[in-house]
């Protein structure tokens, strides 16, 4: 598997969302994180709450600090 094809799964609180990125707030870096759609493979959200499981490329959640 190419490393950017790699994909981690973070917890994270989703702030905004548009129709082509997701504004999270990163519990790891303690930063709010634009993610584009494109690199997130899912979004498990937990109920009541903001807050969500997502699984990302590797690449970008090393690049935003994330891991």
């Amino acid at each position: 598997m190419s490393r950017e094809r790699e994909c981690v799964t973070v917890t994270v609180e989703i702030l905004h969302e548009t129709e082509n990125a997701i504004k999270v707030f990163d519990y790891y870096s303690e930063e709010e994180v634009w993610l584009p759609l494109s690199q997130i493979n899912s979004i498990k959200r937990e109920a009541h709450t903001d807050q969500a499981d997502i699984e990302v490329a590797r690449w970008i959640a090393e690049k935003k600090g994330m891991i």
